[in-house]
């Protein structure tokens, strides 16, 4: 892990953080009675039911790994050390731009659980294509049930950014689905791409980064029949990873409920957190800060009337799904990982 780059995403993350505090710290200018009241009905229990959905959810995604792993890797990674996955991923999806540091952060994770790094990257493939596929089928599906409210009720410059959010998750299934089951035209892409930035880039780093990619390519072909044959384990992925988005999804709206909210569909709701999700992987922007609050402010604005109980319920949201998992993910890159030893391995 890059640890000037994370400084760097860090600081970024920080400011970002500061603008958008104080952006929503204006829109509570002048509201202070709004506040009180909002305050005022603040059911705690709820918030608790929030903060427990993100936990099954991490709690989810950990297992969702450890289907996919070999009886052999299951039997050497303490499961303790596997719930250090999720976390070390939010923390890297919630430091770069696009979310691309989450796999590096989980091939980190499982490699200090003395995880092979070829079959560790091909799982941790194998579990981002299940996620993206469960992502974009509840989309898919939300979309058509929500459809007519988002563009009733929603701002059409953010709508408009849904269609384009699909088509790059689509795009990214397209991809990882050629490498499983067309590695022959894959390598030919990547030859292509090859002898293209060679008239740019310097001859010794295209040499490396495209050996790099077709050892890659032909690893995860590999790795994935493997997975692929294992139809018990990737079934349980998909069930879990399902369950894993479902308490995702699901946290915004007990954070509505503890201010009073009891009506609110929770379904729509639930729709609502997906379209943010899909867009949010468009910002190029750490942990999406800044774009995720004015997403959810503009998403939401027709279920909380109340404009600071509005602000109220990003802040706390955030807190829930984006601060929390970060300093989790801190804890989890700090401390030291317990490994089974080979004598426990081989009475495991």
């Amino acid at each position: 892990m890059n640890s000037r780059k994370n400084q760097i995403s860090a600081v970024i993350v920080l400011f970002l953080t500061g603008l958008t505090v104080y952006y929503l710290s204006e829109e509570l200018a002048g509201r202070q009675q709004q506040l009180k009241a909002a305050l005022k009905v603040l059911d705690w229990r709820f918030l608790f039911l929030a903060l427990s959905m993100m936990l099954l959810s991490l709690l989810m995604e950990a297992l969702s790994i450890r289907a996919l792993l070999s009886p052999a890797d299951r039997r050497r990674a303490k499961f303790d050390t596997l719930l250090r996955v999720p976390l070390l991923n939010q923390l890297g999806i919630g430091l770069t731009p696009f979310q691309t540091g989450g796999q590096p952060a989980q091939l980190y994770g499982l490699t200090r659980a003395k995880i092979e790094g070829g079959r560790a990257m091909s799982v941790i493939l194998m579990k981002f294509l299940v996620y993206q596929v469960v992502v974009v089928l509840f989309f898919l599906v939300g979309y058509a049930v929500a459809a007519p409210f988002i563009y009733q009720n929603v701002a059409s410059t953010f709508a408009n950014f849904i269609p384009f959010a699909i088509a790059i998750h689509a795009f990214v299934i397209l991809g990882l689905l050629l490498v499983m089951f067309w590695p022959a035209f894959t390598l030919k892409v990547v030859d292509f791409a090859d002898r293209l930035t060679r008239h740019f880039l310097p001859k010794k780093r295209v040499d490396r980064v495209f050996h790099y990619a077709r050892t890659k390519v032909e690893n995860f072909h590999y790795d994935a029949k493997r997975v692929l044959k294992s139809k018990k384990g990737l079934l349980a992925a998909i069930g879990y990873t399902v369950l894993q988005l479902v308490f995702f999804y699901m946290v915004p709206y007990f954070v509505i409920r503890a201010f009073g909210y009891s009506h609110i569909n929770p379904g729509l709701i639930l729709v609502m957190n997906i379209m943010i999700v899909m867009v949010i992987s468009l910002f190029p922007i750490p942990g999406g800060v800044g774009g995720a609050e004015l997403s959810f402010q503009l998403l939401f604005t027709p279920f909380v009337k109340n404009p600071a109980t509005l602000i109220l319920v990003i802040l706390i949201w955030r807190l829930i799904t984006y601060y929390f998992c970060l300093f989790a993910g801190i804890l989890a890159y700090v401390l030291p990982t317990r490994v089974t030893t080979a004598a426990e391995e081989k009475h495991g």
